[in-house]
């Protein structure tokens, strides 16, 4: 891949602060301020539980990458990593790299998709005006993300760092006024409540981690950071570690301003939407002014969580375009921005199609939910793989433990795999249809041009 390299994007121009606060940006965004409703909704308090657990897993994941990454320091790293670890010829490091690169694009399309479709709902509660203009609102959001990602990874990162400040200090205002009027009755029983029952906390974990995905996109980036070999390992780490702390406060909370049987009534669409201000609205009447900060907040956590998903998948695209995967205008990198601009623009435009139809957001999050688990189990083959081959390109950090955390990560990954039922399987399997039809139409795209070469020739 060495020559596929994107030399045109700038080098080493975010620091150890810009990378924390783009990955906690990415993670504290439409998953805290929706599907925690869902969770909720689904496992009762024990979904507290599924937040934490998916954490760690997710943690484990970072960890794994972390290593790849400081090996491997080019941007667009979940294709880079299984290209150029697994596989022995170049169209199956080809084949390994798209099926990395496609879990993570899905990942990163359905995310923007959904955190889009939430936008109108908090936004409405500030201009009820709007509030019935969904898919409008969404297309609009989309649209203002991809602008800022189009500008440049500087500007980007310097909005993306204001913005998350702002965010973090919604958060914790909802987390101390919120604290002193929880009732921990309703965090009793803890297991074997939500409509899902005793099946809850496992349906509840991969939806979590969806929540935590955005991790990936430091690694995604690795180019244009300053020092990727020491910034991403510490980078992913203390975000990835803030972010599970903020995320279990604000559950937390959330459980004991309401009980769950509040966000399971038929029609309850608020609460599935946006369980935060459905909870202060229920639990603090009186309190006005804070159901208008968690929905700034909230339009804030969304616009980061586009940012970032948007940034990462257009890089990902770029490379896969430029190793032949993809067509190859996509991996043009703006003269001006220095930004995979055509990358990022199919991004949004898929995202674009899939939020104008609201109605499916749960089949949305399924596919998103397995295509993230996949994800994490394709890096730790891959890091497994990379030790065991002792190839040259060594980093600077390790895993600790040796092969023990990613062999425990493939093991709860298919764990989870395993459990999740067959509709959301089928629809998946749908998504997966299209990207290996996407991989096998481009093949044979570029193997049929330089068949036609080498007959000029």
């Amino acid at each position: 891949m060495k020559e596929n390299q994107p030399t045109e994007l700038r080098t080493g121009v975010l620091s150890l602060t810009d990378c924390i606060m783009i990955a906690i940006g990415g993670m504290v965004g439409s998953a805290i301020f929706s599907l925690s409703g869902l969770t909720y909704k689904l496992a009762g308090p024990v979904s507290l539980l599924a937040w934490i657990i998916a954490g760690l897993i997710v943690f484990l994941y970072a960890l794994n990458v972390a290593e790849l990454a400081t090996s491997y320091p080019k941007s667009g790293g979940v294709f880079v990593y299984p290209y150029e670890v697994l596989g022995k010829t170049k169209e199956q490091k080809g084949f390994w790299g798209w099926v990395a690169a496609w879990s993570w694009i899905v990942v990163s399309i359905i995310g923007t998709a959904f955190s889009a479709i939430y936008v109108s709902t908090y936004l409405g509660s500030i201009i009820p005006a709007v509030a019935d203009q969904q898919v409008l609102i969404a297309v609009l959001w989309i649209l203002l993300c991809l602008v800022l990602n189009i500008v440049g990874i500087s500007a980007m990162g310097k909005v993306n760092l204001v913005l998350t400040f702002i965010l973090v200090a919604m958060c914790l205002i909802y987390v101390v006024v919120g604290f002193g009027n929880v009732d921990f009755a309703n965090f009793t029983p803890f297991f074997g409540q939500g409509v899902l029952g005793d099946n809850g906390l496992m349906a509840s974990i991969p939806i979590a981690m969806l929540a935590y995905g955005s991790i990936i996109a430091v690694a995604s980036i690795a180019q244009e950071v300053k020092k990727p070999q020491k910034t991403i390992p510490k980078a992913i780490s203390i975000s990835l570690l803030a972010t599970i702390v903020m995320y279990s406060l604000i559950i937390m909370v959330t459980i004991g301003l309401v009980n769950w049987q509040a966000f399971a009534q038929p029609g309850n669409e608020w609460a599935a939407f946006a369980p935060l201000s459905f909870a202060t609205a229920v639990s603090l009447p009186h309190a006005g002014w804070l159901q208008i900060a968690i929905s700034i907040g909230a339009l804030l956590a969304l616009t980061t969580t586009m940012m970032v998903l948007i940034m990462g998948a257009g890089r990902t695209i770029m490379v896969a375009s430029q190793s032949k995967l993809l067509p190859g205008f996509l991996g043009k990198v703006g003269a001006k921005s220095k930004t995979p601009v055509n990358g990022l623009i199919c991004t949004s435009l898929i995202a674009i199609l899939l939020a104008c139809f609201p109605d499916q957001t749960s089949v949305i999050v399924n596919i998103g939910a397995i295509a993230s688990a996949i994800t994490v189990f394709i890096i730790a083959v891959t890091l497994i793989v990379h030790r065991r081959k002792k190839v040259s390109a060594q980093g600077t950090f390790k895993v600790p433990g040796g092969l023990t955390l990613p062999v425990l990560t493939m093991v709860i990954i298919l764990a989870l795999l395993t459990l999740q039922k067959g509709e959301v399987w089928m629809v998946t399997a749908y998504a997966y249809g299209i990207g290996l039809l996407i991989y096998l139409l481009n093949r044979a795209f570029f193997k049929k041009t330089n068949q036609e070469s080498e007959i000029k020739l």
